[in-house]
């Protein structure tokens, strides 16, 4: 008979969410969605970058949080963030793979 590994314990499909004064948005962590948001991250244009924090965090969420208004030092903060909850390591830790990425 074939060996059964059960890892129904192991998988997770709760969401990681970032906190921001009072208010907590999901991150979509899905494998398609990590991925789009890698690439689109990675063109690093104005339309792409808005278009990854879309994807992961949702249109409404986008809205609310005014993209297009906040700081880039802030923008670049939030996209750590999401990236951290994406991969499922603490924030300074996505910060310094995201500092060796920029060399």
């Amino acid at each position: 008979m074939a060996k059964i590994i059960n890892i129904t314990d192991k998988l997770d499909s709760s969401k990681p969410q970032i906190q921001i004064g009072e208010t907590l948005y999901s991150v979509n962590n899905s494998m398609n969605t990590v991925l789009k948001f890698e690439e689109l991250a990675v063109e690093a244009k104005r339309d792409s970058l808005n278009s990854a924090i879309e994807i992961a965090l949702g249109e409404a969420a986008t809205k609310e949080l005014n993209l297009s208004e906040i700081s880039m030092p802030n923008f670049q903060i939030l996209t750590i963030a999401i990236f951290a909850c994406m991969m499922d390591v603490e924030y300074d830790e996505a910060a310094t793979r995201f500092q060796k990425a920029l060399k």
